[in-house]
């Protein structure tokens, strides 16, 4: 059974280039955990950021403590480019493995870019499915990916996962997430499964644009 931690608080760092002066500032003073994806299944967008850091708090005074700091931090390098996130994870659960049954997908995602003038700034919430990439099924991973969801891989102590994962507004995403939990667990397929949502409360962006950011969901169509 994989650990959960539902309603914690994330910080993230998105980086095109991370000085090393925040980058030391953010692992030595804060507590930073590098986390880096490490690519992408092949033949499918990608929008994984080239350095990603994170840090867990527990509480919403020491998250607002902590993204004061970083965020001072941030603006006081100049050359630093790419965004911070703040988020609160509502939810967060395991999801039995079972073993795989060939089912259509019953959703299809459209996908689309921020737009700056629908005054979108930022995505409002995500999620992430999270499954052991070697043991899972190579077929629910290929319909997730045809079903519109984009992925990444990325290296845990204790094996390699895929992440895969949706952005957009709440009433976009949080249907969809229902519906994803629901195909999944009638798939089965996906070993040492997660899902969670990450909820964003704050943002910052520095030398990027709401363009450079990951898709969100434009049109989800069911089935």
């Amino acid at each position: 059974m994989e650990p959960t931690q539902p309603g914690i608080f994330h910080i993230h760092i998105d980086a095109v280039h991370l000085p090393a002066r925040l980058h030391e500032f953010a692992r030595r003073t804060l507590g930073f955990a590098a986390t880096d994806f490490e690519g992408h299944p092949e033949g499918y967008d990608h929008f994984e950021p080239a350095c990603h850091l994170t840090l867990k708090l527990s509480t919403k005074e020491q998250f607002r403590s902590a993204w004061d700091l970083l965020l001072a931090e941030a603006q006081a390098n100049a050359d630093f480019v790419g965004y911070l996130e703040g988020e609160y994870i509502p939810t967060d659960e395991y999801l039995p493995f079972q073993p795989y049954k060939d089912l259509p997908v019953p959703f299809k995602v459209t996908r689309r870019r921020l737009d700056p003038c629908r005054e979108e700034d930022f995505r409002q919430t995500e999620f992430h499915l999270t499954m052991e990439k070697n043991r899972s099924s190579a077929e629910l991973i290929g319909k997730l990916l045809d079903s519109g969801l984009y992925g990444a891989y990325i290296t845990k102590p204790d094996g390699e996962f895929l992440v895969l994962t949706m952005q957009g507004s709440v009433k976009d995403i949080r249907p969809l997430q229902i519906a994803v939990r629901q195909f999944v667990c009638d798939s089965g397929g996906a070993y040492r499964c997660t899902l969670k949502e990450e909820r964003a409360i704050a943002h910052y962006l520095q030398a990027v644009t709401q363009v450079d950011l990951p898709e969100i969901a434009a049109h989800i169509e069911y089935y």
